[in-house]
């Protein structure tokens, strides 16, 4: 049954010009997502309520009914937004170095191809510093076994660690490559978590230098063994 929360809102909704409606609806639908990205990513699905999800929003409870029929439902979408941004990001990447190791490029050039293109990724995330939301989401869901992320999680990343694990192994020894390459993008996603609250206590640093130098610490430990 419909609440009258949502009734109302239908009704009020029902009697705004349709572009005026759809776009504070979507408004309203992004605010709830946005703070629902935060609020997981701090507590967890369980640790966290729609009262809290609304009041962070600046939203009436009841909307999360209305837009994404409940927690459940606002969660999936949450999820979805950073599997489809991340999907944008790491399925390209993905591509350009399937093509370079195909194309039979040195190690040492297809070496520098990955350092650039994992760097570019830092670069990228480290300045749009409210992403770090995504990451202590997609951590915190997988450690509780989350399947549905799990599943998501997979069939992004394995076909990365797989080229990655590839192109090291041309550069070192192949029994090792893919444990390297674990290392390799693990340490990475860390770094995009955590430099928040390393920039936080260091503001007047570099983001784009400290990106590149992370990297090349990366490169130097995992190549030197």
């Amino acid at each position: 049954m419909e609440s009258v929360t949502v009734r109302n809102r239908r009704k009020s909704m029902d009697d705004m010009p349709e572009d005026k409606r759809r776009s504070k609806g979507e408004a309203t639908r992004m605010a709830l997502l946005e703070a629902a990205l935060v609020l997981f990513g701090e507590r967890g699905f369980e640790g966290t309520s729609t009262r809290d999800i609304a009041g962070l929003a600046g939203c009436n409870q009841g909307l999360i009914s209305f837009h994404f029929g409940g927690k459940e439902g606002l969660y999936d979408a949450a999820r979805t937004v950073i599997f489809d941004n991340l999907g944008s990001i790491v399925r390209p990447m993905t591509h350009r170095l399937e093509e370079a190791l195909s194309a039979e490029t040195d190690a040492a050039t297809l070496c520098g191809i990955l350092q650039a293109e994992i760097t570019s990724i830092l670069t990228s995330f480290i300045r749009k510093q409210h992403h770090q939301s995504w990451f202590l989401l997609l951590r915190r869901s997988l450690h509780v076994g989350d399947e549905k992320t799990r599943e998501l999680h997979s069939a992004l990343f394995l076909p990365l660690l797989d080229v990655i694990g590839r192109i090291l192994a041309k550069a070192g020894p192949a029994e090792d490559s893919a444990l390297k390459a674990f290392l390799l993008v693990d340490m990475a996603f860390s770094i995009l978590r955590d430099y928040p609250m390393f920039a936080a206590i260091s503001p007047a640093r570099d983001a784009e230098a400290d990106a590149r130098d992370l990297v090349g610490m990366l490169f130097r430990g995992i190549l030197s063994r």
